[in-house]
């Protein structure tokens, strides 16, 4: 077993090989993987992209749930802001969030799918939204998500219970029961803290969190040995992260207004990646380069495109690399929408 400092975080290994130029913008996700360590875990030293690289009834802290300006606020005792990173206003009776589960679609030559997505869904309003958040994601996906997106899976034991969770100070406490550790290898474990700190993190309030189970701080993780001191945070677990992961919008979310907003993460060569946006009968709306705001290893993306459409229009949002190699495309993954005038 690995010991990983507190300044670090979690250390993943699994050695991630970046390559690509592409001709659109993209999301995606950093390459140099801070991520968690175990002694057979995914692991990474946080590699850098070159053109040659390419070989490779709880407990809970309830709180004010009333939607921001562009998303729902998450449970705190004092913090009070609008998640700015939501798909869609939340009506009276619903608050949109996002529920991250894995899924095919992102794989390089040197990485392996199934990785990290973000999943739009609309949940009843709560003054314990994080709470209700998590419960939602530990229930796993709907038949309509199932459909919407092929291989749509979880890695959360089913039987999984949350007995809590408190956020003070941006870190969020997750209390889950035992169930949550058992079973699966390094991946899937990886997976399910993955699953939950990106779900939590969302909200505005929360930048760590901290998991115990069964009610005790956690400090190895599973029998596969999975250690860390204090707090994991998202860049702790790049590992189960495409080199392109759109973040926004999430997977089924509605766009309005003839903009749309990408943000994520990337580790692509140089920062460049390509989209393309188009309806359901393969009309083109827009396509190009984007670029992550690093050009070694990961980088945020915060890209917008326009767009032009008279009603309602389901369309999707493809993103991909292209490798500096050979010029092959790889990391290509597609979010489905809705687009609104």
């Amino acid at each position: 077993m690995q010991r990983i400092p507190a300044a670090v975080g979690v250390t993943v290994a699994l050695t991630l090989v970046l390559t690509a130029c592409g001709d659109g913008a993209i999301d995606a996700g950093p390459v140099e993987d801070g991520a968690l360590t175990s002694a057979e875990g995914p692991d990474a030293d946080d590699p850098e992209p070159t053109a040659d690289d390419t070989d490779a009834t709880d407990d809970t802290d309830e709180a004010n749930d009333t939607p921001g300006e562009d998303g729902p606020e998450a449970d705190a005792h004092d913090d009070e802001a609008s998640d700015d990173t939501a798909d869609a206003e939340a009506s009276d009776d619903t608050t949109a969030v996002r529920l991250y589960f894995m899924a095919p679609g992102g794989d390089t030559p040197a990485r392996a799918d199934p990785f990290l997505v973000a999943v739009h869904r609309e949940i009843p309003s709560t003054p314990g939204i994080a709470a209700a958040t998590l419960r939602a994601l530990i229930d796993g996906p709907v038949a309509a998500e199932e459909d919407l997106i092929d291989g749509l899976s979880t890695s959360v034991p089913a039987d999984t219970l949350l007995l809590g969770i408190d956020i003070a100070d941006g870190v969020a406490t997750v209390d889950l029961s035992r169930e949550f550790e058992a079973g699966g290898g390094s991946l899937s474990m990886f997976s399910r803290l993955a699953q939950v700190v990106y779900t939590v993190t969302q909200f505005p309030t929360v930048d760590d969190v901290r998991f115990h189970l069964d009610g005790q701080p956690v400090t190895t993780f599973s029998g596969e040995g999975i250690e860390w001191e204090g707090t994991v945070t998202r860049e702790d677990l790049l590992t189960v992260v495409p080199t392109v992961f759109v973040d926004t919008p999430a997977a089924g979310a509605e766009v309005a207004g003839g903009s749309l907003r990408i943000t994520g993460k990337a580790a692509v060569f140089e920062a460049n990646f390509e989209y393309r946006l188009e309806t359901a009968d393969g009309t083109v709306l827009d396509e190009g380069f984007a670029m992550s705001d690093h050009g070694q290893g990961w980088g945020a993306v915060d890209v917008t495109i326009p767009y032009e459409v008279d009603g309602r229009t389901e369309a999707t949002l493809t993103v991909w690399e292209v490798s500096a190699k050979d010029g092959s495309v790889q990391a290509k993954r597609a979010t489905p929408l809705v687009l609104l005038p």
